[in-house]
């Protein structure tokens, strides 16, 4: 009995073995799921995802298509195809096949032609002026999508910190009130799937778990790519945020991982300390350069390690696949310095390499010019660091904007930090293409920044609407929204934006009722918001003209901005009182002027030898 049962078990093993062989190939994943050809980089890196996927034997037949190059990893599950797209290359489908004991799957690859629209990557730059809004919390444009089967987290309007069901239809809806208001591009944080636990508050969308699927919630990868043509049909350009530092813990390939080294382990590198400085301190200890960019931000965002070249191939080959694929203008890249910085100098290569007219800004939350100024390409760097990036964020600018309008004027405080952030601009290569903000969804809101002061925030927006640099605005900001703490109370739902809402601030109407409700002039600030932004749209000398200021005096701070055709005078009073300012100081720009167009208060001003400016008031003026 015991010889029959040892024989028995043999023959069941290899009957078992025997039927996983005989099993047909399955192919889960391929990613990406097309790619086009006439990029300058001819190799493509499929990541070929499936239950044993590596026992399969690839092959490929298409005139101008080979493989180069088949990459086996720790998980059997995986397998990495470098195709070579010749130039002979045509579009067409490929038909990519996986043989194994003579079963042989063949799965259809497409190559298409890349697009010759111009009105497709545009890129962003100082003429632009973006809005920046959170899907989640801007407008449900579609109640059907708030809650899909099978997703971790529906919709709770009552938790600040869970999803409110904003979507794609919602700002589709709205493209005509962003227009009106005089924005040229928007940028809205990322809609790629965050399908997490509800206690993890994904809503901000920040932790991906599939790089090419927008998110159920929001809508579909075709509903995006009308969001992008009708924003395009309007003149408005549109800005993607992306994250290369970071997916969620529900992501498919952190839950099964192609290598040992695809993640950074939390276990061994814990958190980050969010030390940034010490990527480009040159007297940084080992320790403290890893905890910053190995460790993970929070404990549900893995971090990924870009040093393994699968990993830098398929995050770099996705963000070239959504600009082909959308047709988006500009990228904003999430937690720029906390990636390594060699792979982010190659990420930025390869995107300008396939779209020279294309822009980026990095989000470098840095708390000074010179450590801003470090991750703008041309940077002269004592440690040779090419970042290739044009855009950086200027916190440094918001930091004194926010300081400044809060503190009492002294030599080197008040309004003079404007000045003296401005004055360091000789440290970055192009100030110019700095992106400029009075807020965002991680600061408190700037009107309660600024103590819900009607005329400090005028200065504020008087202030970004004609310094150098990409203006950025934060949605909400224009009805004088408040909010501030915790992340769900600076991102506030829009008013209006829900069909129970009570009132609608996308209506003038509703901004009335809005007054009633706050006492703040909620009318005023948009009536001012939409006619110094639509002016600024045909300012020449707003994009490009010269910046000359003068050192503040009295806690008021003078500036020009002029060409050869044009000289527009900005004076902010950050003072109670109204001052009166000797204009003699100014007779090198004035030129002997006699009135000029006020912006701010829609009235002619005349120019004489004193100028009277309100208290904590500003004044744009066009000069005659």
């Amino acid at each position: 009995m015991k010889k029959l049962s040892t024989i028995l078990s043999i023959l069941i093993l290899l009957f078992s073995i025997n039927t996983l062989i005989a099993q047909p190939v399955e192919i889960d994943r391929v990613e990406p799921e097309n790619w086009w050809i006439g990029f300058e980089e001819s190799d493509l890196q499929l990541l070929i995802y499936g239950e044993d996927i590596q026992s399969a034997i690839p092959s490929v037949d298409y005139p101008g298509v080979t493989i180069e190059r088949v990459t086996l990893v720790d998980n059997p599950n995986y397998q990495f195809v470098t195709l070579r797209i010749h130039d002979k290359a045509e579009p067409g489908t490929v038909e990519l096949s996986f043989q194994r004991d003579g079963d042989t799957t063949t799965i259809p690859y497409e190559l298409k032609e890349r697009s010759s629209d111009t009105n497709r990557n545009q890129g962003f730059d100082s003429t632009d002026l973006i809005y920046l809004l959170m899907p989640d919390r801007f407008a449900n444009g579609d109640p059907g999508n708030d809650n899909i089967e099978g997703m971790l987290e529906g919709v709770d309007r009552s938790n600040p910190n869970a999803r409110h069901g904003g979507d794609i239809q919602g700002i589709i809806d709205n493209l005509n009130y962003i227009k009106d208001l005089g924005m040229t591009a928007v940028w809205f944080t990322p809609i790629l799937e965050n399908d997490m636990p509800p206690e993890y508050g994904a809503y901000h969308g920040y932790a991906a778990t599939d790089m090419y699927r927008v998110d159920r919630r929001f809508g579909s990868n075709e509903k995006y790519l009308e969001l992008i043509d009708k924003a395009h049909d309007m003149d408005l350009k549109v800005i993607m945020d992306m994250i290369h530092n970071h997916v969620g813990t529900e992501h498919w390939f952190v839950k099964d991982q192609p290598t040992s080294d695809w993640v950074h382990d939390i276990e061994e590198k814990g958190t980050t300390n969010f030390r940034a400085a010490t990527v480009m301190d040159p007297y940084a200890s080992d320790f403290d350069y890893s905890a910053m960019v190995q460790g993970w931000f929070v404990v549900d965002m893995p971090d990924i390690d870009q040093r393994n070249e699968l990993v830098a191939n398929y995050l770099i080959q996705n963000t070239l696949w959504w600009i082909e694929y959308s047709g988006i203008d500009g990228i904003r890249m999430d937690t720029h310095p906390y990636p390594y910085k060699e792979y982010m100098a190659e990420w930025s290569r390869r995107v300008l390499e396939e779209f020279p007219d294309f822009n980026m800004v990095g989000e470098a939350w840095m708390s000074n010019p010179p450590s801003t100024a470090y991750w703008q390409t041309g940077f002269p760097s004592s440690d040779g660091y090419e970042s290739y990036l044009p855009s950086v964020t200027d916190f440094p600018l918001y930091d004194a904007i926010a300081a400044g309008l809060n503190e009492d004027e002294s030599w080197d405080t008040g309004i003079y930090r404007l000045y003296d952030v401005l004055s360091q601009d000789f440290l970055f290569p192009d100030p110019n293409l700095n992106v400029i903000f009075p807020g965002n969804h991680d600061l408190d809101r700037i009107f309660s920044v600024v103590g819900e002061d009607y005329g400090k925030f005028k200065i504020t927006l008087s202030f970004v609407l004609t310094t150098r640099g990409i203006p950025q605005l934060y949605y909400g900001d224009e009805i004088l929204m408040t909010g501030g703490g915790p992340d769900g109370l600076k991102r506030k739902d829009f008013p209006g934006g829900w069909e129970e809402d009570p009132i609608d601030g996308f209506t003038e109407e509703g901004r009335e009722e809005l007054v009633e409700e706050t006492g703040f002039p909620v009318v005023d600030a948009h009536e001012f918001l939409t006619r110094a932004a639509n002016w600024r749209q045909n300012q020449d000398v707003i994009h490009s003209g010269e910046l000359t200021h003068f050192i503040p005096q009295n806690n008021v701070y003078v500036y020009f901005r002029h060409n050869d055709d044009k000289t527009v005078m900005v004076v902010l009073n950050a003072n109670e009182e109204t001052q009166e300012l000797d204009l003699a100081r100014f007779s090198e720009l004035l030129d002997g002027t006699s009135s000029a167009y006020d912006v701010v208060s829609d009235q002619t001003v005349q120019i004489g030898e004193v100028l009277e400016v309100s208290g904590m008031d500003a004044m744009i003026l066009e000069l005659e």
